[in-house]
């Protein structure tokens, strides 16, 4: 017999067919954790080093710094926030694993610190275990990490070691041990096996990753070059980072070219800034004498928004100010080109207006009267968050599950043929390529503070070329959504007919009636019926959500009431494995599923008969 599972159990072997999907889709989420405190860096960063570099007063230059400081800790400690994130996210949110992966981390990086030898006497080569590396070489697989020199692993490897600690603590959070040593049992067993199995996990990773990091040096500037062939790379970046976005893979492959040597790397040591000289001199920057490498393609913006508009100084004492254009002409000149923007303009393109162009498309595809405010109520706030935020999600979902082809073969083409373009003009056309970065989504507010701003104050990012195409994609985008809904019927909101009236409609009414001091009732009626909806809380074995998303564990999917939750307002349901069933309610995702938690954790889930209800007025 089947054994009988709980809400919250793990499944057995026999029915974890797709469970590879559901861990990668719960690894995003856990990336999504320190991602998520990237906005408010960001801000700190691009306003601090604004400040910075136009205050005349002393003061006004502190205030900039401390501002500067307090953004560039967190893309600092990045690597051990994505340790612990992802630590917490596979131990159900455990304080112990936490600290457990902060420990582990740094038991990671001192082992390798310790095995490196320096060069000495007339041996100009470093020494790690057998590997010899020259100064070039060792530059390009190891990086300052907390004030010490370790393997660049980046966020890799804080990722490997939340997994490795989150693996220990289910392993072992019961252990019973003697009870001479019995206070140690349990979850305090955790930082002790962490300790020990992070030396044994170091020492191979010294052993393989120098092999690993030279691969990815070499893939890094095979990727770099690439650009120069019609920006071919960013092409298939754009068309991956679109068509991945259903499963929630996508951020795997932004991390790794967002923050690791894949997506470029620059190194502040060997970089001749000529400011349009030729003196073949090294300038002193101001503010940053020290010497550093750069990896990933937003770590790299980031550090230069910091340094547009700041002066060098050459021996000589003559002066210059650096723009983007300066920092790509010092990395040209040592055979290392970079394409800063290249994995992260593309999004500009269609975040700023294109998508809006295909909420404009559904909506004139709407019928006149109350389907087109139907459509309306849906498409306009997605656009808008789209456009100011960069979270496109919400107005891409609302036609992704009605016509899949006008996402993955219209959609997420034309997002690869943006990156193509722009990164075609930074090896091509430098005068009018674009270089704007983000912090947290390619949205209206991280245009002006790293495209706008840094612009400004005459850091050559060329943000407007950005805005331009952007425009250039909105009659693109209406043209083909209006033309597709109307050739082919799509169902496209407004355009599903005439809609029957739920219990959820008449809650939802009630709460209007009496808001805002009815809206958190609501949400938790709402809330109890999708749990129905989902078969009820003995069908239901684990609730998790992302940004957009309920992502629900199900002993059976074929109970689970899809049309119910569209009608509760899902914008569509799949199915990414045997027993998940994820429904996309947008922003009030996160919200439900703590109300269903707590729903059933209190034992309020009551069975309701489901059936539609129709409301008079």
């Amino acid at each position: 017999m089947t054994k009988h599972l709980n809400f919250g159990e793990v499944l057995p072997k026999k029915q974890s067919s797709g469970k590879f999907k559901e861990i990668i889709a719960k690894l995003s989420r856990g990336l999504m954790l320190p991602i998520a405190m990237l906005p408010i860096a960001g801000l700190a960063l691009g306003i601090g080093a604004t400040i910075n570099s136009q205050a005349a007063t002393i003061s006004g230059q502190t205030i900039g710094s401390v501002l500067m400081l307090t953004g560039n800790i967190i893309f600092a400690i990045l690597p051990l926030l994505f340790a612990i994130a992802v630590s917490i996210t596979f131990t159900k949110d455990s304080g112990t694993a936490a600290l457990s992966s902060v420990v582990g981390y740094f038991v990671f990086l001192l082992l390798q610190t310790a095995l490196i030898i320096h060069p000495k006497g007339n041996d100009p080569n470093y020494h790690f275990l057998w590997y010899n590396f020259t100064p070039e070489r060792f530059s390009a697989i190891f990086i300052e990490n907390f004030g010490v020199e370790t393997l660049s692993t980046s966020v890799f490897g804080g990722i490997l070691v939340g997994v490795v600690v989150a693996w220990l603590y289910n392993k072992f959070k019961n252990i019973q041990l003697h009870y001479i040593i019995g206070f140690f049992s349990g979850v305090r067993f955790i930082p002790i096996v962490t300790f020990g199995t992070m030396i044994v996990f170091s020492m191979l990773f010294a052993i393989v990753w120098p092999l690993i990091g030279q691969g990815l040096f070499y893939l890094g500037e095979g990727l770099q070059y690439g650009g120069q062939y019609g920006g071919v790379n960013s092409l298939i970046y754009g068309i991956v980072n679109r068509a991945l976005v259903p499963f929630g893979m996508h951020h795997v492959v932004n991390t790794m070219l967002w923050f690791t040597n894949i997506g470029g790397q620059f190194d502040t040591s060997v970089h001749i800034w000529s400011n349009g000289h030729d003196y073949g001199a090294a300038y002193l920057i101001a503010g940053d004498t020290t010497p550093s490498k750069i990896t990933g393609d937003i770590n790299m913006q980031v550090y230069f928004t910091r340094l547009i508009g700041a002066h060098t100084s050459l021996i000589d004492s003559t002066k210059g100010t650096i723009t983007i254009q300066n920092i790509m002409d010092s990395a040209k000149q040592t055979n290392n080109p970079i394409a800063p923007g290249q994995y992260t303009n593309f999004a500009y393109v269609f975040g700023l207006f294109g998508l809006s162009g295909s909420a404009l498309g559904m909506l004139f595809a709407a019928p006149k009267g109350d389907g087109r405010k139907q459509a309306a109520a849906i498409v306009i706030p997605g656009a808008i968050v789209s456009s100011l935020t960069g979270v496109s999600e919400a107005i891409e979902f609302t036609f992704l599950f009605l016509a899949p082809w006008l996402f993955w073969g219209f959609h997420a083409l034309l997002a690869g043929i943006g990156g193509m373009i722009t990164t075609t003009l930074i090896y091509y056309a430098p005068g009018i390529a674009p270089h704007v970065t983000f912090s947290f989504a390619q949205g209206a507010l991280d245009f002006v503070i790293y495209g706008v701003i840094p612009d400004v104050r005459g850091g050559g990012t060329h943000c407007w070329m950005l805005l331009l195409m952007s425009i250039m994609y909105f009659p693109i985008y209406f043209g083909i959504f209006y033309w597709a809904i109307r050739k082919w019927n799509l169902q496209t909101p407004g355009r599903g007919g005439t809609k029957l009236f739920t219990k959820a409609d008449w809650v939802k009414e009630k709460a209007q009636k009496n808001a805002p001091a009815n809206k958190a009732l609501a949400l938790r009626e709402k809330s109890k019926e999708v749990i129905t909806a989902y078969g009820g809380k003995n069908n239901i074995l684990n609730i998790d959500a992302c940004i957009t998303k309920l992502r629900i564990q199900v002993k059976d999917k074929k109970i689970v009431n899809e049309k119910k939750l569209k009608e509760l307002g899902a914008l569509g349901v799949t199915h990414p494995s045997p027993q998940s069933v994820y429904a996309v309610f947008g922003s009030e995702a996160d919200l439900i599923k703590n109300q269903m938690k707590d729903i059933i954790a209190k034992g309020e889930s009551e069975e309701i008969d489901g059936q539609t209800q129709h409301i008079k007025h």
